[in-house]
């Protein structure tokens, strides 16, 4: 295994040696370099106390992030590495912390009380990894499974029933049975969790490399944490055409973001758009989850499947704003091709969409009351009350525009206007 960790860390590692005591990297870091993923983040085991820690690390900055817990946090050089003193812990009384934690000198017994043997392994520079459950031989064969009793481990921890899913979804990871069979047995304990945190690992699956395959394998796990899609996963049956496997076709084909990401899972469960949209909202509600990205899950899921107007890409970027329109385009592009995987009409035509709603943005087309040849204080010169009818003509002068119907120009404008002002009828989107 080659695992280059920054000098910062090797230096950390360097200082608590030359104390007198071991260090060594351990958890996801020493995973991710062992199958050749870049790690996120570094953390450090070692058999000093805090306040042995601290002195080691003088004159560094850290912080006391989990004394209690003995973790302090080092801050060198822009990065944030968590040293932790190696431990037991005690009993798991509400389903997610332990009540207490026992410093010990063994690293085995702090690697023992971790999740999956993938995480329960340390390196060393000078002595390499340290793997007492077997993490390599399961990462080679791709596979998750918990250390020690699987349902144990659960009892301990429900939330790790989500990161197990999020492991299948980050790391194309097969969930080893025995250690799916104790997920299932736990599943109730999942009331325990916070919802932030439950919305935290399903984001982190949801925007996991292998997304669509860990939510084909495992939708059982899915629906611990969203029971909304219940009757969309029910159609898993209806084969390649279904509205569960165009679903995970789509969630494949989008970028690793958020909100597209949540569209795709939401799009196809409930009969009407307007259901699947209420269903998202909800979830995201249930979940805390950022007001933006839920937004634009939520618009997409609403737009996605309307036809084409009119005076389409402009009206769409129009009435979205550029940044969401765009989103919405590339959106019903990815669709089109999860729909038909061999290339089709409707592709072509959403291709085309996008490429000339790229090209209005590339030219700085009209695309909002703000590029407007005219304003509202035009329309008050001309006589209109400062009240909605202001508003709507302005709109429906922005239509005529989009529409290619008018020019933007100030002087056209003004004469469309004062129809407008003499009762001629609005233009509706």
């Amino acid at each position: 295994m080659r695992f280059h960790p920054p000098p910062e860390v090797l230096s950390a590692i360097a200082r608590l040696n030359g104390r007198g005591f071991e260090a060594y990297l351990v958890g996801g870091c020493v995973r991710d370099a062992y199958l050749g993923r870049v790690p996120e983040d570094y953390d450090l085991a070692t058999q000093a106390l805090p306040a042995q820690m601290r002195e080691a690390f003088f004159p560094l900055r850290t912080l006391d992030t989990g004394l209690q817990h003995g973790t302090l946090t080092l801050l060198t050089d822009g990065r944030a590495v968590e040293v932790t003193t190696f431990r037991s812990d005690g009993r798991y009384s509400d389903g997610r912390h332990p009540d207490a934690v026992r410093f010990t000198a063994s690293l085995e017994e702090d690697l023992k009380r971790r999740d999956f043997t993938a995480n329960a392994m340390a390196w060393h520079p000078e002595t390499g990894i340290v793997d007492p459950f077997s993490g390599r031989a399961d990462c080679d064969r791709r596979r998750l499974r918990a250390v020690g009793e699987p349902g144990e481990r659960f009892r301990e921890d429900a939330l790790r029933i989500l990161r197990a899913l999020r492991f299948a979804c980050q790391l194309g990871f097969d969930i080893e049975p025995e250690t799916l069979r104790a997920m299932e047995e736990a599943k109730e304990r999942l009331r325990l969790v916070s919802f932030e945190r439950v919305g935290r690992e399903i984001n982190l699956a949801l925007t996991g490399e292998s997304a669509a395959g860990g939510f084909s394998a495992y939708p059982q796990v899915l629906l611990y944490a969203l029971p909304e899609l219940r009757a969309l996963v029910g159609t898993a049956g209806q084969g390649e055409a279904g509205p569960w496997q165009t679903a995970l076709r789509l969630l494949g084909a989008l970028p690793r973001e958020p909100a597209p990401r949540w569209a795709a899972l939401f799009l196809f469960s409930a009969p009407e758009p307007g259901q699947c949209a209420t269903l998202l909202a909800g979830a995201q509600d249930r979940l805390r989850q950022p007001r933006a990205p839920s937004e634009e899950a939520v618009l997409l899921v609403r737009h996605a499947l309307e036809k084409e107007q009119p005076g389409d890409p402009g009206l769409t970027l129009y009435r979205l704003g550029v940044k969401r329109g765009l989103s919405l385009l590339r959106f019903r592009l990815a669709l089109a091709r999860a729909r038909h995987a061999g290339g089709s009409e409707e592709a072509r035509r959403a291709q085309a969409m996008l490429d000339a709603a790229l090209r209005l943005v590339d030219e700085g087309a009209c695309l909002g009351l703000k590029d407007l040849a005219v304003k509202g204080e035009d329309l008050l010169a001309l006589g209109f009350p400062r009240d909605g009818r202001m508003a709507k003509a302005l709109d429906s002068l922005m239509l005529r525009v989009l529409r290619g119907e008018t020019e933007n120009d100030r002087e056209a404008l003004m004469e469309k206007a004062r129809s407008l002002l003499g009762g001629g009828e609005p233009e509706t989107r």
